[in-house]
């Protein structure tokens, strides 16, 4: 790092001044400071990647796959995270600062600093195929949930929006100083923005660029994580040498934790209990219990340990530092995993937001829809690897199995169409329009009707002998679940803002009953004897248990955070709910109605399925499938 370098970027990089003047030129072993109180978990510098150039931005695209910059040889580094190694380095702009993937992983978008503009790699060719001009030096970058938009800051404290379709900057912010960091919410609405020298946190609608709330922090803001109930923001200080926690329903910083320096980078490991901290001046990367507000562990990994990003693949943390290599931390939740009550036997990455599942026992095999890129993934349960990418409609959501396992139905929600996949080819062979976006899909016992509801509050009965609409059934609200009753009859639909669930005659179309839950219904499942109705709620926080002889809800048990997906396992014993909200997975012993294990999973667990093993497999949106028991 040269002192020109320092003045070209000024004030808008102030610390690094200071690092510039001592950088180590070797890469000392790194050590572990084990003062931990009896029991405590450790977490571990498994590998060392030397990486020259002065590493500092880091994204993870997908499971196993980083992205390094290096701000000093004007290059991004390729790593997999599987074998510890570089892959390739791909030529960008000068000194470039930080990284971001799209949602789909197949894209990446760095800040060329000196370059004033956004490259843009293609992930398949590892190239920088364009660049975005804007005004001034950027440095941060992040891109919106729905993979349409890309924020940057500038040195001339402003927040850009860029559509990504065009390439264009569509609209801008004045900001109270240089932003060094962004972080969008999953809501899609929410940006926050850490003003740095300005002591501050914006947080700003991106569709309408204002903003809604400002939290004075004092010191200088930098690196920022989001708990997985979405609650809680943590933001590292620099200066101030704490984290803060802000409660971001009152708005009110909750709590301060002590540091042993400065904060910069900030990343939630994927099982959401710790949040690692890098320590920019000391050399050393803390880690904080998220849940109990308390640091457990130092980690000296001297050099200058910059930006910090988790890799779910293997539950590591990835850290790159600018003295000249990039550290990969273990990151075990622990405690969670292990045991009869719920475990994770294997974890099989998969990219574009893995959302809806569908098992067929005679295949042995799963369906996968990935909502983001447009495809369903074909999984081999013999030996859990994805065998073929199925090319479907915009926005694929759930999907379901006839019954004899040779075809499946996938709701291209954003095509308001079922697309009908051929199981022996692997393709999409023809589509059945229907009126809004389908979410949910069911079949009846018998192969001869498709269900699904739409956007448009309404219930479809198709009859899959002529693909045609036949019959339809108007709804309280949007429905996201249905569950078809083994007798052949009845078809129950999670109405999910109704509150309730109804009770279809599917062959009259007619409401038999309404079961009035509250709150929002969601996944469901059916005992073995027909006699049970069991309903998960994803903000109620509770299992319904509903008696279908006498339509009484007789049990609420209660979970660890809202949920969403729901199935019974192979015997009938056991219930596994996916807390979306909380990274988990909860599995509740069905005849006692007892919470036996909590699988922690990280991420964002959506729809479960049950496959013939007595195991359970469960997407997760935020880039992979685990097996669990």
């Amino acid at each position: 790092m040269t002192i020109a370098r320092v003045g070209r970027i000024g004030a808008a990089w102030g610390a690094l001044a200071i690092l510039g003047c001592s950088e180590p030129t070797t890469s000392p072993a790194p050590s572990v400071d084990q003062s931990l109180g009896a029991g405590s978990l450790t977490s571990t510098i498994e590998a060392r990647i030397p990486l020259s150039g002065g590493p500092l931005g880091v994204a993870v695209s997908s499971p196993g796959t980083a992205y390094v910059t290096r701000d000093q040889a004007g290059s991004v580094a390729r790593l997999d995270l599987a074998h510890d190694s570089v892959v390739t380095t791909i030529p960008v702009g000068q000194v470039i600062s930080f990284i971001a993937a799209s949602p789909a992983g197949t894209t990446l978008y760095v800040a060329n600093h000196y370059g004033d503009n956004i490259g843009i790699i293609d992930a398949a060719t590892n190239t920088q195929t364009a660049v975005i001009p804007v005004r001034g030096d950027p440095l941060p970058v992040a891109v919106s949930p729905d993979g349409t938009t890309l924020f940057t800051t500038t040195n001339v404290n402003r927040l850009w929006k860029i559509d990504l379709a065009t390439r264009t900057v569509v609209d801008s912010l004045d900001l109270p100083a240089a932003s060094h960091h962004l972080l969008v919410h999953p809501n899609d609405t929410l940006l926050y923005v850490a003003t740095r020298d300005a002591g501050t946190v914006l947080e700003v609608n991106w569709r309408t660029m204002t903003v809604q709330r400002t939290f004075g922090l004092g010191g200088r803001t930098q690196g920022m994580a989001l708990s997985p109930d979405k609650r809680e923001l943590y933001v590292a200080n620099e200066f101030a040498n704490v984290l803060h926690v802000v409660d971001l329903r009152s708005g009110a910083t909750v709590a301060n934790l002590p540091l042993a320096g400065g904060g910069e980078g900030l990343a939630l490991s994927t099982d959401g209990a710790r949040l690692y901290v890098g320590l920019v001046f000391a050399g050393e990367v803390q880690v904080i219990d998220r849940r109990h507000r308390t640091v457990v562990q130092t980690l000296v990994t001297g050099g200058v340990p910059r930006e910090i990003a988790a890799d779910p693949a293997h539950q590591h943390i990835v850290v790159a530092n600018e003295a000249g290599w990039v550290d990969v931390i273990t990151a075990s939740a622990g405690g969670g995993n292990g045991g009869a009550n719920g475990a994770i036997l294997d974890r099989v990455p998969l990219s574009g937001g893995p959302l809806g599942v569908t098992v067929s026992a005679q295949q042995k095999i799963a369906y996968i829809t990935q909502d983001q890129i447009s495809s369903v993934a074909r999984l081999e349960l013999v030996h859990d690897s994805v065998t073929a990418m199925i090319r479907v409609g915009g926005g694929p959501s759930y999907i379901a199995f006839n019954p004899t396992g040779t075809t499946a139905y996938v709701a291209n929600q954003f095509d308001d169409n079922v697309g009908i996949i051929d199981v022996a080819t692997n393709t999409q062979t023809a589509v059945i329009p229907l009126h809004g976006d389908p979410l949910p899909v069911a079949v009846s016992p018998d192969g001869t009707t498709l269900f699904t509801t739409t956007n448009v509050n309404r219930l479809w009965k198709i009859d899959l002998a002529t693909r045609a609409v036949v019959d339809s059934l108007e709804l309280p609200a949007t429905s996201h679940h249905l569950l078809v009753h083994p007798n052949d009859t009845l078809l129950y639909v999670a109405t999910r803002d109704g509150g309730s669930v109804l009770e279809v005659n599917w062959r009259t179309m007619t409401l038999a009953r309404t079961f009035t839950l509250g709150a929002r219904p969601q996944g469901m499942a059916i005992s073995p004897d027909r006699q049970e109705l069991y309903v998960a709620n994803e903000v109620s926080d509770v299992l319904h248990v509903l008696d279908l002889g006498s339509g009484a809800t007789v049990a609420t048990v209660a979970l660890a955070g809202g949920g969403e997906g729901l199935a019974l396992n192979g015997d009938g014993t056991k219930l596994y709910v996916g807390l979306v909200f909380a990274g988990a997975v909860q599995v509740v012993d069905r005849r006692t109605r007892a919470v036996v294990g909590t699988i922690v999973t990280g991420g964002v667990p959506r729809e479960i399925g049950a496959d013939s093993n007595g195991r359970m497999v469960v997407a997760n949106e935020a880039g992979w499938v685990d097996i669990v028991r």
